[in-house]
């Protein structure tokens, strides 16, 4: 039996055995690094709104809490990917700075002033609102026909399990052992072995050069062979059997291409589409949206007003994009429209500077979504995969082989 002793990085004395070749893994420390990272597809698969709230809840605790102060005090544990996720919290805090305000302060102006000052900080909340629902759901518009199509699921996360270092130094640490007089972070948990550990949630395709391949080679999941899932993709792709026979090799290159132009063309679009919204919600019929429920309420029950706030929302949406596109009253679509059924028309009005930029803003926003469907969903360097690195006549898969 050999044991492996010293000092780390972090001045930490350590023990533990190191495993012979073959040796049965029984125990629970070899099962959990195993098992450090897991592709949630079934989860995603089964129930995706629910796991996607779930991860996305997750992250957004940790960056306003949890990371933040492991930052402030200085923990070695700290990385790169907590100082990412805490991203999140200056485009939230900032944003709802922004719209407090104009909303929040207004009380303290004249009533010409508060008006105006009301007036804006609703258009700058809805901009916000709008924004972030454009710019999130105009990525599945090429993202979802890509995964449809050839099972390349951009966004599928994996949830990694990190093992976290104890916060104090000169601690022994002996494998399958119980550690001893540490004080563990709060907020971390402890396996069976007593290790302090956390978890971080990534994409398996977040990077394109460095996709994390291993989640699905012997992924029963996708099946019972080794490579299912690339078998499962490579058909997808128009791929007979005979071309699949080493079918990672042939399917990775193209896995990449994808990913590559899906990200490529989903970003552009979704700022596209999000500045789109941004527009939208900056036009003058949203100054009379009544978004306050207790004063809604309360005209419904007086019955000065009788329509819901979702019909009322609908209607603004629908005359701030006449609007914001210039389509009034012999607009270029009425007189299209009046064209076809052959009715006496005016000559069409000389649009505005703002319809002008409302068309070019909303046809860019289109245009680039269409071209990233198109680009993505034909293959057009199929052919170009990688041949086989090596042959039956090469290796005998027959064999049990061992790669150092």
């Amino acid at each position: 039996m050999v044991y492996l002793s010293g000092v780390n990085n972090q001045g930490v004395n350590f023990s533990r055995r190191l495993p012979f070749y073959g040796e049965e893994k029984t125990s629970e420390r070899v099962k959990e690094q195993e098992e450090s990272a897991k592709l949630l597809y079934r989860e995603k698969k089964e129930h995706p709104v629910l796991t996607t709230l779930q991860i996305e809840g997750d992250k957004l605790k940790n960056a306003f809490w949890n990371y933040p102060r492991k930052g402030f005090e200085g923990s070695k544990n700290a990385n790169f990917y907590e100082f990412l996720t805490m991203g999140t919290v200056p485009y939230l805090v900032g944003s709802a700075s922004m719209i407090g305000i104009f909303n929040g302060a207004s009380r303290f102006f004249d009533e010409e002033a508060a008006e105006s000052a009301r007036k804006l900080g609703k258009k700058i909340g809805l901009g916000v609102l709008f924004y972030g629902v454009a710019k999130n759901i105009s990525r599945k518009f090429i993202e979802e026909p890509v995964n449809y199509k050839y099972g390349i699921d951009i966004n599928l996360p994996y949830k990694k399990r990190i093992e976290e270092l104890p916060e104090k130094r000169n601690v022994e640490v002996l494998h399958n052992e119980k550690i001893e007089n540490i004080s563990p972070d709060t907020e971390s948990e402890k396996d069976k072995a007593g290790n302090l550990i956390a978890y971080e949630y990534h994409k398996a395709f977040e990077s394109a050069d460095f996709p994390r391949w291993d989640l699905f080679y012997d992924n029963k999941d996708f099946g019972k062979d080794r490579n299912s899932y690339f078998n499962e993709v490579g058909k997808k792709m128009g791929f007979s059997d005979k071309d699949l026979e080493y079918s990672d090799q042939k399917v990775k290159p193209l896995i990449k291409e994808k990913i590559v132009q899906t990200n490529a063309f989903a970003t552009l679009s979704s700022y596209l589409w999000a500045a789109t919204g941004v527009g939208l919600a900056m036009q003058e019929h949203w100054e009379g949206f009544l978004i306050d429920p207790v004063k809604r309420f309360k005209d419904w029950k007086d019955g000065t007003k009788n329509s819901s706030i979702v019909k009322d929302f609908a209607v603004n949406l629908y005359k701030s994009f006449k609007d914001f596109v210039g389509t009034d009253k012999n607009g270029p679509i009425d007189y299209i429209v009046n064209k076809c059924k052959h009715q006496t028309v005016d000559t069409v009005k000389k649009p505005l500077t703002r319809h002008i930029a409302g068309r070019a803003l909303l046809g860019s926003a289109v245009i680039t979504t269409l071209a990233g469907n198109f680009i993505t969903l034909n293959d057009f360097n199929k052919s170009k995969g990688a041949a086989p690195a090596a042959s039956a006549s090469l290796i005998d898969d027959s064999k049990e082989k061992v790669v150092c």
